[in-house]
């Protein structure tokens, strides 16, 4: 009974490990993993187990910003459940990762790129919910990856990457997720006429679509917009960028 007791204010509770198999990962990739839970010192009563995959998100407010844990998706793993005490149960799972699902395998000169980790909720019946946290590397998908190695050779550099709350237009195309990610990219020794360049890049899964926004130095800010097809790797994309943006 004393046992019971301690567990219902967390004191000896059951407790939850989650595994991802491959924490590296591209949007749009298949993640798997197991989530363990070791039971506590008493027989517990479980009402879910539930996987949130979050970013660190900018939330304007007013005059000011301010940092957020957004969700991004969820993952109903189990249902409710009684866990014995001492007992380990094993729970694997499997998530793809949204298209639009923040990078930040990025090597940035700020050193400034979004959080991505995976929640882990244990919901104990009538006691203290258990957690865990574990870190993703988000891989830039090859078309991403592709625009900025045209930039790098173009003598441009990724400075930073923030994730903001709200939601992103390229042409017809709009983010999903309630938030959308935004690659700034300044050129080496500075340039007299663009000051930097931020990138969003939403993929429906086929094509990938690119708003580009040009920063010019003592003028209005200018908008392209890049389609990135099925073809993408077959193009020459260091002169497309010579062609469309005023670099």
């Amino acid at each position: 009974m004393f046992k019971k007791l301690l567990a219902s204010i967390g004191v000896g509770s059951a407790s939850v490990d989650t595994q991802i198999h491959q924490p590296e990962l591209s949007p749009g990739q298949l993640m798997q993993g197991q989530v363990v839970v070791q039971g506590g010192q008493s027989e517990q009563a479980i009402e879910k187990i539930e996987l949130v995959l979050m970013t660190q998100a900018e939330q304007e407010r007013g005059d000011s910003e301010r940092q957020v844990a957004w969700p991004l998706c969820r993952l109903p793993v189990s249902g409710g459940f009684v866990i014995g005490a001492g007992e380990t149960r094993v729970f694997p799972f499997q998530m793809t990762l949204p298209l639009e699902t923040p990078v930040n395998a990025l090597r940035t000169h700020s050193g400034r790129t979004p959080l991505v980790w995976v929640h882990t909720d244990l919901a104990i019946a009538a006691g203290v919910d258990s957690d865990d946290r574990d870190s993703l590397l988000v891989l830039p998908p090859a078309p991403l990856q592709t625009l900025l190695d045209a930039f790098a050779r173009l003598d441009w550099y990724v400075y930073g990457s923030d994730v903001e709350v709200g939601t992103a237009h390229v042409g017809s195309t709009i983010s999903t997720l309630g938030c959308y990610q935004e690659i700034e990219l300044r050129p080496h020794g500075g340039s007299w006429r663009v000051q930097e360049i931020e990138l969003t890049c939403l993929s429906d899964g086929r094509t990938t679509h690119v708003l580009v926004e040009v920063d010019i130095r003592f003028g209005r800010d200018s908008y392209y917009i890049l389609q990135m097809g099925p073809d993408f790797a077959r193009q020459d994309w260091v002169a497309i960028l010579r062609n469309t943006l005023p670099l």
